[in-house]
């Protein structure tokens, strides 16, 4: 070492010795050395933490300008305090004292200077991409200009960064780097800006699925401005922007003229498409439950009309024993409730861009994009509602084993619905029929309209409510017993069963219930034993009770079962006993009627009228759980194991 080298050491030294405690002698000897040394890193860079310690914000932009134009890339100590200035730049909004120093320096510093402090942070990032990203975040909101040169590289980084930490890269790259370049798109690989677009609506919808509170408008928003973005960087046609007032009709449209005049398998039109195909999924998905409640909607297939006369118009056909021969033309879907509509355009719209998607042209592409997106749970429910739509029920049996786990109310539902898509009520639909009753919800609902319909097969979107599932599982049950009234010799019993069932919809059936009926009427012999247990629906009474008064002059025998002393009443009886709790009841019949007989039967029909403000939808649900093995005699001829079916 040269004595010259060891007297800028010794004054050096000098002054860092008496920097805090002696101020004006520190910058004494630091001019001195200045002066001696004008090119030596370790004065000026004492020169520098002298006015840095002192809070002179000038002066030290000015000694450390000196510094950083003139020993960049050397020097541990330089990158140091350019390392604390980035550092605080990020952080200007929650800085400490020591940050805020340094904020207020870097406003002294030239523009050239500001610049070059990114520049040489980014050159020396090394291996620590975080950081080099950072820095060029930073140098994109201090400098936009530099975006449009060296956004791309930025860009590249960010996709690299995502193979080792996606959440982290993709929330820099969504809530940082797109806006900054959106007003002024770089030009990008397709490759690069199709996996920025992807790793973004990723993100977002990890957002949407994740977040209960995301404000889904502003996320789909966002989406489809992203989507504009990258377009504009492949030269795309573009888009349209996203307005939730916007029918998807609209979209759509927008997506078959750009198809129209695309390429085979174009890229655009496979991210274009795949977009509106998730928005129209989520759409769907969303809307299966009602927003601000507890209530859920599950796709089932709705009853078709059946008359003697023209029997069942049927939208497909079957083996004799319940293969899948054909699917004719799509099913309709019934308005049931206010949502119906939302629920069946946007399931429909999906289904449209599904079915375009997997053309021979966008099938592997768009299968890769649907495995690196968050969506299993989305899909494998829509393509088990997509399979129940054109009625493939191999298909959707297969699939619901796959789903992930729902309650065993859905599942149940789901099963007794592709049971009854077979045609014809098997004893697993009837045993769903007993689980779901047995688990009904406590939100009440209403009665739905068009839950069955002529002529067609049709779907309905079934709220989880207590009364619409009631009414499903007994039109269930009904479909199935109505058409047995037109066998030969069907038994007193099933009469009666059918107008316990028939009370939900007191409005409804009453061309079927006008044939039970003559029924009655026609027989020499009719025993009703239900009566005083399951039977409380005005119209059914009084026409009950004409019936018994005009069969008292012929030599038919109109008899009822019942027990005016205690009512009966919804639990009383059970079996095909004629029990009502621990009173024996009585028969009360036409034949031979005194006038005891005659004022038991009054009292029995003015007791069931009393009743007629009873929650019929419990009384009917009771009905069938209680005399499910009876209900099983008439549907499969046979009544299966108790074990079986009976309600845990």
């Amino acid at each position: 070492m040269t004595s010259i080298d060891e007297n800028e050491i010794y004054m050096v030294k000098q002054a860092e010795s008496v920097r805090k405690s002696d101020p004006s002698s520190a910058k004494a000897w630091i001019l001195t050395a200045k002066t001696l040394y004008p090119n030596a890193f370790n004065v000026q860079y004492e020169a520098y933490l002298l006015e840095r310690d002192a809070k002179n914000y000038e002066e030290a932009a000015k000694c450390f300008s000196v510094i950083a134009s003139n020993f960049t890339n050397q020097h541990a100590e330089l990158w140091q305090e350019v390392n604390a200035l980035t550092n605080a730049l990020r952080n200007e909004t929650e800085s400490t004292p020591e940050q805020e120093f340094y904020v207020k320096m870097y406003k002294h510093l030239t523009p050239e200077v500001q610049h070059s402090i990114f520049v040489h942070t980014i050159n020396n990032s090394g291996d620590n991409l975080q950081q080099c990203i950072h820095s060029y975040i930073l140098m994109f909101n201090k400098f936009p200009k530099t975006a449009a040169t060296q956004a791309p590289r930025l860009l590249e980084m960010l996709a690299e960064g995502m193979k080792a930490d996606p959440d982290l890269y993709q929330r820099m790259l969504v809530e940082e780097v797109l806006p900054m370049i959106q007003n002024k798109p770089p030009e990008l690989s397709p490759l690069l800006a199709c996996r920025l677009y992807t790793n973004s609506l990723e993100y977002y919808l990890r957002q949407i699925m994740d977040d209960d509170k995301c404000d889904t408008t502003e996320a789909w928003k966002n989406i489809f401005k992203v989507l504009m973005l990258c377009g504009q960087m492949m030269g795309w046609e573009p888009f349209l922007p996203f307005s939730k007032y916007v029918n998807q009709n609209v979209y759509w449209d927008k997506l078959v003229k750009i198809l129209r005049g695309s390429p085979a398998g174009s890229s655009q039109v496979l991210f274009y498409a795949t977009t509106l195909f998730i928005y129209s999924l989520h759409g769907y998905i969303r809307k299966l439950r009602i927003e601000d409640a507890d209530v859920s909607h599950v796709l089932v297939e709705g009853f078709i009309d059946w008359s003697p006369e023209g029997g069942e118009v049927q939208s497909m056909d079957w083996t004799s024993d319940g293969g899948e021969v054909q699917s004719m033309e799509p099913p309709k879907f019934s308005a049931t409730t206010a949502i119906s509509q939302e629920l069946s355009e946007a399931f429909l719209h999906a289904a449209r861009c599904w079915q375009l998607l997997n053309t021979e042209q966008f099938q592997r592409d768009f299968s890769q994009l649907m495995l690196a997106l968050p969506l299993a749970p989305w899909i494998s429910r829509f393509l088990f509602d997509l399979a129940i739509y054109f009625g493939h029920r191999d298909e959707a049996n297969k699939l619901m084993a796959d789903m992930t786990a729902q309650s065993t109310l859905v599942q149940s539902l789901q099963i007794l619905s592709l049971n009854l898509m077979q045609g014809s009520m098997t004893l697993q639909g009837f045993q769903c029929i007993l689980k779901i009753l047995a688990e009904l919800p406590a939100t009440s609902g209403q009665l739905l309209d068009n839950i069955s319909l002529k002529s067609h097969r049709h779907m309905i979107f079934l709220p989880l409510t207590k009364i619409a599932l009631i009414q499903y599982c007994t039109r269930a049950i009904t479909s199935r017993l109505s058409r047995m009234l037109f066998e030969p010799n069907c038994s007193d019993r099933l009469l009666g069963d059918l107008l316990a069932l028939l009370q939900l919809n007191s409005d409804k059936d009453m061309l079927l219930k006008q044939h039970i009926f003559n029924l009655i009427t026609q027989r020499k012999s009719f025993n009703l034993h239900i009566l005083s247990n399951y039977i409380i629906a005005t119209d059914i009474i009084e026409e009950l009770a004409f019936i018994w008064n005009s069969q008292q002059q012929d030599d038919a025998n109109f008899e009822l079962t019942g027990s005016p002393t205690n009512g009966g009443g919804v639990g009383g009886a059970s079996g095909t006993n004629g029990t009502a709790g621990t009173t024996q009841p009585r028969r009360i019949g036409t034949r031979g009627a005194d006038k005891g007989a005659r004022d038991e039967f009054k009292s029995l029909i003015r007791q069931q009228i009393a009743r007629c403000n009873e929650n019929v939808p419990t009384l009917v649900a009771n009905f069938i759980s209680q005399e499910h093995l009876t209900l099983a005699q008439h549907i499969f001829g046979i009544a299966p194991p108790v074990e079986t079916i009976v309600i845990k």
